[in-house]
């Protein structure tokens, strides 16, 4: 678990840094080593942001970009939910 407390002490002075909310960001791992034919085998679960939180990190210069035509928020939001697999298998040569 990530949380970010809301930034709200900025410097507003010429429109240089606006206030960010708070959000939580759910992260969760899972891996484990399978011996298969005396070779060892490693099998490797992540998720990321697990419940979608849109959000803009404070100090990302993207979160100033124009307005997104196809989402109608302002700036570039961070990456959402993401789930990756990850297997190593050892080669001998």
């Amino acid at each position: 678990m990530e949380y970010y407390f809301k930034q709200d002490k900025v410097f507003s002075a010429y429109g240089t840094e606006t206030p960010t909310p708070a959000y939580l960001l759910l992260n969760a791992a899972l891996g484990t080593d399978l011996i298969m034919n005396k070779q060892k085998l490693s099998i490797y679960l992540n998720a990321t942001n697990i419940a979608d939180v849109a959000y803009q990190s404070h100090l990302s210069r993207l979160k100033y970009a124009p307005e997104n035509f196809a989402t109608g928020r302002g700036g570039v939001f961070n990456m959402g939910r993401n789930i990756s697999v990850k297997v190593i298998v050892p080669v001998d040569l």
